[in-house]
């Protein structure tokens, strides 16, 4: 079972709402295919990939840190996760998630870690390493640490067996045996 997750940092501010993860006429044009939404992740904060499929993937980045209420904007579908998750993101660390993309993102399998003060020691562009089992943050560029949440155990176990679902169906085949 993998609970640490690392890459390159793409760092945002606070307050990051579902339609800036992504506009919601992409959610309507690709449904919850999450490597068709990944294709527009961030497009509408980054004005120089508006309209560039897999504009922000190509940028490489793979772990996303923010502020406070990232994924905020009272959206409770599951089309903002999976846009992140499709958009190559294998971890995201905020000082705080907005609720409902918090629980969406433990449902749907997205590793994220609550880190109060992250924004002061991550850069755009360093390597950051996180646990999701022990909230602990490395930034593997400056040598800096910092302790944030774990997630609880059934948090993780549900984002360690890939989300909700699979979570299920492994949970009724091991019944089942």
């Amino acid at each position: 079972m993998n609970t640490t997750f690392s890459g390159k940092t793409y760092v945002t501010g606070n307050n990051v709402t579902a339609y800036q993860i992504s506009y919601n006429t992409r959610w309507k044009e690709c449904g919850t295919d999450a490597e068709a939404l990944g294709q527009w992740l961030f497009e509408p904060i980054i004005p120089e990939i508006a309209g560039i499929p897999n504009g922000f993937k190509d940028k490489g980045y793979e772990v996303v840190v923010s502020g406070v209420d990232f994924g905020g904007g009272f959206k409770s579908n599951d089309h903002p996760v999976l846009t992140v998750k499709g958009g190559g993101i294998k971890l995201i660390i905020a000082e705080k998630f907005n609720r409902i993309f918090f629980r969406n993102a433990i449902n749907l399998g997205m590793p994220v870690i609550i880190c109060p003060g992250i924004l002061e020691m991550a850069h755009e562009g360093d390597i950051l390493e996180g646990d999701i089992a022990t909230g602990e943050v490395k930034n593997l560029t400056t040598g800096m640490m910092i302790q944030g949440r774990p997630l609880s155990g059934r948090a993780l176990d549900l984002v360690t067996a890939g989300g909700l679902l699979p979570y299920w169906k492994k949970k009724l085949n091991e019944k089942k045996k």
